[in-house]
């Protein structure tokens, strides 16, 4: 679980502020909206001056007299790395101070016969590498979101599934990089940046079901008088029994890996799942509508799950699974809204996330930020 409670300083405040809005702003404008005076209010923009974090950008042309100057949040004075890790693949990401995806790379290493912490090190130096100085001497950290836990009591962390290296690994890989790491559960990072970054950030709860190789829950709540304070926390859904009568868990049910196996081996030309809903051949023949509903059976069920465990304002899917929003989302809908159905919210709790298959890791590379400056 991670637990953020942010400082009652004016510099979070402002910079929170600042971070959220897309328009130019003035020192009295600041003032008013946060209710502060407006020597505090230049101080704080003094300081984020001399640190780029704003910068100068018009003079405001209402009222008469000396017009005041105004501001915009500047979103290169840093920039933050995302990282993405299943069984197969190590993606990579740079962002600016805004979220914005700059640079993208992805590793594949699954005929590397190393342990995958000395594997991650190793394609870090490599992107890192590749950069140009301009976002090098800005970098401000790195955050990795994983498939399993972060366990800070026991002092471990999963990386993949099949092993667990102890918590110590982060200070590795700070070392080695000169960088500091944060490490957090994917379906956590995901909630993070739907918090911070997507559609939700007025919501004080909702919850994210990460949908990839996979399956991972989390929940978000905001609390305290200020809504600036709040905690996530994920469980472990992925091994969860949902088919008691055959043993089934979560994970061999509605895995973005399972889906896209059960697929390739009913039709063995597809390589991809955009290639299975794009041809009506496949998705429309009677074993791929079999699939499809096989699948969607057991998503119904979960999804109903955590409606009735959670209650939350928004239940968003997120992971790759969220690639195929038009092809998934009206049937989900209509399995878990069935009629008579006595959930205390409608259809509209439901929704795919607008990152797509990006949620978890654009979380983890806003993670630097948002512990550092928020």
């Amino acid at each position: 679980m991670y637990q953020k409670e942010i400082k009652e300083g004016n510099e979070n405040k402002i910079f929170k502020y600042i971070f959220n809005t897309e328009d130019s702003f003035s020192i009295p404008d600041l003032a008013k909206i946060n209710d502060m005076s407006f020597p505090t209010v230049k101080r704080v923009i003094n300081k984020f001056l001399e640190k780029a974090i704003v910068k100068e950008w018009t003079l405001s042309s209402g009222g008469v007299g000396r017009r005041a100057i105004e501001y915009k949040y500047n979103s290169e004075f840093c920039y933050s790395i995302g990282v993405r890790i299943n069984e197969e693949k190590i993606r990579i990401i740079l962002i600016d101070a805004k979220g914005k995806k700059l640079i993208y790379k992805t590793y594949d290493y699954r005929n590397e016969n190393k342990d995958i912490l000395d594997i991650l090190i190793n394609k870090l130096k490599t992107f890192l590498a590749e950069l140009d100085n301009k976002f090098l001497e800005k970098i401000i950290g790195i955050g990795i979101s994983i498939p399993g836990i972060f366990n800070k009591e026991n002092s471990f962390l999963e990386f993949t599934l099949a092993k667990r290296h102890p918590a110590s690994s982060i200070k590795k890989i700070e070392e080695e990089l000169n960088l500091e790491v944060w490490v957090e559960n994917e379906a956590n990072m995901s909630i993070l940046a739907e918090a911070i970054i997507g559609n939700n950030r007025e919501l004080t709860d909702f919850t994210v079901i990460n949908i990839s190789n996979n399956v991972t829950c989390s929940t978000f709540h905001k609390f305290g008088t200020t809504n600036d304070e709040y905690f996530f926390k994920a469980s472990r859904v992925h091994h969860m029994i949902v088919d008691y009568e055959q043993q089934k868990k979560v994970g061999d049910c509605i895995s973005y890996k399972v889906l896209l196996e059960k697929v390739k081996k009913a039709f063995p030309e597809i390589n991809s799942l955009k290639d299975f809903f794009e041809n009506k051949k496949f998705k429309d023949s009677s074993e791929g509508k079999e699939i499809i509903s096989e699948y969607l059976t057991y998503m119904g069920i979960i999804l109903k799950n955590l409606l009735f465990t959670y209650n939350p304002r928004k239940l968003i899917i997120c992971g790759e699974i969220s690639n195929y929003e038009e092809f998934l989302l009206e049937d989900i809908l209509n399995i878990v809204y069935e009629e008579n159905h006595n959930f205390y919210r409608g259809r509209e709790t439901i929704k795919f996330s607008k990152f797509k298959g990006d949620s978890s890791i654009l979380g983890a590379a806003i993670f630097p930020l948002v512990d550092k400056l928020m």
